[in-house]
């Protein structure tokens, strides 16, 4: 008998651990799980940054990422890219991806679907309004892990997945620039995506470092657009 749909989402997301990039539409899209890493079999790393706080943080980290020509993704927050005009356009041209971390960085799973809904718009449009498209991914703010109405939302608006990660750097704790290495460099592997943030010194003094143990680990940051394809 074959597979309706949903099933094939459900088996074919389980085998690869989240990671799916079938051709099924944003409704089917919703009901499989957040991608919370790419393909095992390539040496690649995703680094993901939330854009936040302060602007000068950004541009610092942003020299360091353009020195070592290294690549990563962004999840911007809406009402950042509205204070900072022109800082995502300067993402892209350095060969960042750029995505959607909702409008006020609000905790998502504790709103309302009214809320959820205008988090997720009202970001999409300071991103279409800056860089003329509402940016390649969603992740949700306030949370590792979206729920239904997030994935049914986000779908709404042209994200046919939501996505989560697997390595949790602790940088937006202000943990020591040693703290923050051990803690990606403790669990990074071949897929890995990586949660990072914009706007802490941790992050500036750790970078440096933590790309040459990448490195030496024989892995290659790469955009989320690299890692997972089209989605």
């Amino acid at each position: 008998m074959p597979l309706n749909r949903r099933d094939f989402i459900r088996i074919t997301a389980a085998s690869v651990g989240g990671w799916v990039t079938s051709g099924l539409g944003d409704s089917a899209f919703a009901l499989a799980p957040d991608i919370s890493h790419g393909p095992r079999e390539q040496a690649n790393v995703a680094l993901t940054f939330h854009a936040n706080g302060d602007s000068a943080h950004t541009k610092k980290l942003l020299e360091i990422l353009r020195a070592h020509s290294t690549p990563v993704t962004i999840f911007a927050v809406g009402a950042w890219i509205k204070a900072n005009p022109g800082m995502t356009k300067t993402m892209l041209a350095d060969g960042h991806d750029i995505g959607n971390h909702t409008y006020s960085h609000t905790q998502m799973k504790t709103i309302s679907a009214a809320q959820v809904d205008s988090e997720i718009r009202l970001c999409a449009d300071e991103l279409k309004r800056e860089i003329g498209n509402h940016g390649s991914f969603f992740r949700p703010s306030g949370t590792q892990n979206s729920t239904a109405l997030i994935r049914k939302t986000a779908a709404k608006y042209g994200y046919s997945r939501c996505i989560s990660y697997e390595v949790d750097s602790l940088d937006y704790l202000d943990v020591s620039k040693a703290k923050v290495i051990s803690a990606v460099m403790g669990k990074v592997k071949n897929g890995s995506i990586v949660s990072m943030h914009f706007g802490h010194q941790n992050t500036i003094d750790a970078m440096p470092a933590l790309l040459e143990q990448l490195s030496a680990k024989g892995l290659t940051p790469v955009t989320l657009s690299k890692m997972l394809g089209k989605i």
